[in-house]
């Protein structure tokens, strides 16, 4: 699956060029709904290594620095983290303070 997030990692990059190459705001429009196709497509894939770990993390890092939009490249990767180690430290934390808490 890791082969299949760089692939996407390559036509999202080639959409996001289409949107700073759009000038008619018919083809801004067209272009920035490809590029939120290609990024919840990165998001529903499930990485299988570090190296689709790497694409979702380091687009979340780039939409985080240049955009304020919440970005689901994030949650996607922790999840992939969640399912190859079975650990999930949010959840623990969680489950931790509700006991507590009760």
């Amino acid at each position: 699956m890791d082969e299949k997030l760089v692939e996407l990692f390559m036509k999202w990059l080639k959409a996001f060029e289409a949107v700073q190459a759009a000038t008619k705001e018919k083809d801004v429009v067209a272009a920035h709904k490809v590029l939120s196709e290609v990024e919840a497509q990165i998001a529903a894939t499930p990485a299988e290594g570090l190296r689709g770990l790497v694409v979702k993390l380091g687009l979340h890092q780039f939409l985080n620095d240049h955009a304020d939009a919440a970005s689901v490249q994030v949650d996607s990767a922790y999840a992939d983290l969640v399912r190859l180690t079975g650990h999930d430290p949010a959840t623990e934390i969680c489950s931790r303070f509700e006991r507590e808490a009760a």
